[in-house]
């Protein structure tokens, strides 16, 4: 298995923090950085653009993600992957694409970690021909 980039984007990321409460020392939600997220076959990363944008360098584990949402912006739609303590959304042009290509490559982490029969080593979640076939 390769630990190559996937697929990435270039767009703006902001964090919502399920965990604590919203107050005014400490916001729940973080503004939105600009920045390149890259897909890897174990991770989803952001890196910032510049410094203090608002949003820090993040790693999310594939297997962590629990649902991607894709809902209507103003430029462009937005991505949402939530986790069990956080929701990073994600404006990026090809926005529905980039979510159904982080939705396969979850599940495909998911089959990989559960162990399942044809594991990572043998099946390719992303045959060379078909982009849109499930694994």
């Amino acid at each position: 298995m390769s630990y190559g980039v996937v697929a990435w984007k270039v767009g703006n990321v902001r964090v919502e923090d399920l965990r604590t409460p919203a107050s005014k020392d400490a916001p729940r939600v973080t503004p939105w950085g600009a920045g390149r997220l890259a897909l890897t076959a174990l991770h989803l990363t952001f890196v910032p653009a510049r410094a203090g944008s608002g949003v820090g360098p993040l790693t999310l584990a594939l297997t962590d993600i629990v649902a991607v949402q894709t809902s209507t912006g103003h430029l462009h739609r937005i991505v949402s992957f939530r986790t069990a303590d956080t929701v990073v959304h994600t404006r990026v042009p090809g926005a529905s694409a980039f979510a159904r290509r982080v939705s396969l490559s979850v599940e495909a982490a998911r089959k990989r970690q559960s162990g399942s029969p044809g594991g990572a080593w043998t099946t390719d979640p992303f045959p060379p021909h078909d982009h849109t076939a499930k694994p």
